[in-house]
């Protein structure tokens, strides 16, 4: 038996766009068990049980399934506990905390046959980008370049004594295809540019806790303006967060969730969002979290 606690992630960080990621304080569990049955047995026990496949359509179980066939390993059968408390759809990473932890669970059952790199890998092949797979199994914020053979990174460990992040939750989901389709083929070179500076600002900044830079470097003209459409109240929210001196705010991933880079010390932040989302913006919630710099972990086996 093995079980997996990974973490949620945050990707794009505004202009980092599928290229970087931040691991939070928010996590799924995943225990994975051998038995003589000769057959899949996945038991969710949690809300998502409601839409998520208990089958070999699984993502967690599909996922194991590639380590299993890449290291010649078949078990017997296999029971699947799943707690997912990473919420769905909502650009917090809850496919690529999936993927993740079934890669771990299945290398660690197979008897760790794969390196910290060949699972990441096989993770960014899996999910088609790197940017959340590689914090979900390592941790901290990373910034990642996928190629044909390797993923390459660079980790660095956010502070939990200066940063936290607050995650603004809607009650509605957004399909990752549809916040993709939205976005255009071609950009403009002054858009490439100023994206590129500020992706370079941003992870300057992140890793010399230059946080003054943040609310600058967040800046975004890839993304975040043309999926705002789909999201009623984005903007308003981003002034409800500056005015309330988050560091910066960005759009989480694909959305819909919106997240505000705050210090640990501001401890009015939540209390001010809590009331204004409860009255004028009902429908949002908020989660201050920690970033989380160790990844995805085994935290029982025998």
């Amino acid at each position: 038996m093995v079980k997996v606690k990974v973490p949620a992630t945050s990707a794009n960080i505004g202009p980092g766009f599928d290229s970087m990621g931040i691991a939070l304080g928010l996590y799924n569990y995943v225990t994975a068990e051998e038995t003589n049955t000769g057959r899949l047995e996945i038991d969710i026990i949690d809300s998502s049980k409601k839409f998520l496949p208990a089958n070999e359509n699984n993502l967690i179980y599909k996922s194991m399934k590639r380590v299993f066939d890449m290291v010649g390993y078949t078990p017997p059968g296999l029971k699947l506990t799943l707690e997912n408390n990473i919420m769905v759809t909502r650009g917090l990473g809850s496919s690529s905390a999936g993927i993740v932890g079934g890669i771990v669970a299945a290398n660690k059952l197979s008897g760790s046959k794969l390196s910290t790199n060949d699972m990441l890998k096989l993770a960014a092949d899996i999910e088609g980008h790197p940017d959340n797979v590689t914090p979900a199994l390592i941790g901290g914020f990373t910034v990642n370049v996928q190629t044909k053979y390797a993923v390459r990174y660079v980790k660095t460990e956010l502070s939990e004594k200066d940063l936290r992040f607050a995650a603004l939750v809607p009650d509605f989901y957004l399909q990752t295809k549809k916040s993709r389709d939205v976005l255009p083929k071609l950009v403009s070179m002054n858009d490439a540019v100023y994206n590129t500076s500020h992706s370079a600002l941003l992870t300057a900044s992140l890793m010399s806790g230059k946080y003054e830079n943040i609310r600058t470097a967040v800046g975004d003209k890839l993304h975040q303006n043309y999926r705002k459409r789909l999201i009623p109240n984005m903007d308003s929210l981003f002034r409800l967060c500056y005015d309330n001196n988050a560091l910066g705010v960005y759009l989480s991933g694909a959305g819909p969730t919106i997240i505000a880079i705050i210090r640990t010390d501001n401890k009015m932040f939540g209390c001010n969002i809590s009331r204004v989302l409860s009255g004028k913006l009902k429908g949002w919630n908020l989660h201050i979290l920690k970033p989380d710099n160790d990844g995805a972990c085994v935290i029982e086996s025998n």
